[in-house]
């Protein structure tokens, strides 16, 4: 997939009239597309076990993946993160019922591991075996409540169960341990939706910008809402609403500029630039493109729109 959205980036810049959206996508979705400096290696190293482990999932090196994960929980019990990347990576490589062993084991050693039981129940939900699944959860948060995962996960059953206000809840305490988690804000937005109602995650983060407690909250909310607003962006340039399009990434800016999402208003400024282009007003796309420089002078499309 991302071979092919390579070719019809390249395509597309390289044609007379490229598809606005093919650039803008493509630009959100792969950014180092757009940018002229290369990809260091040896930054690598400046990531954390978790992250290089994460890294080496994302890129398919599953086994290399898996040892790294099965060393950080020997190293780290109580990390539930590493349990979910290692049933992960076992996932990845349709070993699942191997997982299943691994952690077991785990367990007949520490049983009162929350970050265990969590694994454990995260295996069976990725089995569908929900009634197991919910039952492992639950213990894990009966051995710390505090377990973010576990409460994620349980908000994701009570969503297949359509008990909307039981889902929100125990998502909404996952945020509050962890708001800098994106993945939780992601399934709140999801669980609004399929309440009808997706404007709720908007009402949240105006909630925690005005109440200005907690920045990561703040943070994660407007993030939350940037997607959504995004993804409303692309629904109104698909039906020919270029103007109300244009629009709707002013607000997005807006919100970037509330929570200082710095590389967020590249893209914003960016995705204007060409909105402009194609309306014709080359004035105010040349204006967006030159903002897009000044947070970020190795951008290679803004570059040759502005200059060439």
């Amino acid at each position: 997939l991302y071979q092919i959205m390579c070719r019809q980036f390249y395509r597309a810049i390289d044609s007379k009239r490229p598809s606005a959206w093919i650039v803008i996508l493509l630009s959100l979705s792969f950014p180092s597309l757009v940018y002229s400096q290369p990809l260091n290696h040896s930054s690598s190293s400046l990531l954390s076990p978790i992250q290089r482990a994460e890294f080496l999932l994302k890129e398919s090196l599953n086994e290399e993946a898996l040892l790294l994960y099965q060393s950080l929980v020997l190293k780290d019990g109580a990390n539930g993160y590493a349990f979910r990347g290692l049933v992960r990576a076992y996932k990845r490589m349709g070993r699942l019922d191997e997982a299943e062993s691994w952690v077991e084991t785990y367990l007949t050693e520490k049983p009162f591991s929350s970050a265990a039981l969590y694994a454990s129940g995260y295996i069976f939900f990725l089995k569908e075996d929900i009634k197991k699944a919910e039952e492992l959860f639950k213990k894990a948060l009966e051995q710390d409540d505090t377990n973010a995962l576990a409460l994620n996960n349980l908000g994701a059953i009570r969503l297949s169960k359509k008990s909307y206000t039981q889902a929100v809840n125990l998502v909404r305490k996952a945020i509050q341990i962890n708001p800098k988690e994106p993945m939780f804000f992601m399934n709140l937005e999801t669980i609004y939706k399929q309440m009808g109602n997706p404007s709720l995650i908007i009402t949240d983060y105006n909630f925690y910008l005005k109440e200005k407690e907690d920045l990561d909250l703040i943070r994660g909310y407007g993030m939350a809402v940037g997607r959504n607003m995004r993804q409303a962006s692309f629904r109104l340039y698909n039906k020919g609403y270029l103007e109300k399009t244009i629009l709707k990434w002013v607000e997005i800016e807006k919100i970037y500029k509330e929570i200082d999402h710095q590389s967020g208003l590249v893209s914003v400024y960016f995705s204007l630039g060409i909105l402009y282009e194609e309306k014709g007003e080359s004035q105010n796309a040349k204006n967006y493109f030159d903002l897009v420089l000044k947070l970020n002078p190795l951008h290679i499309q803004a570059k040759e729109r502005l200059y060439n």
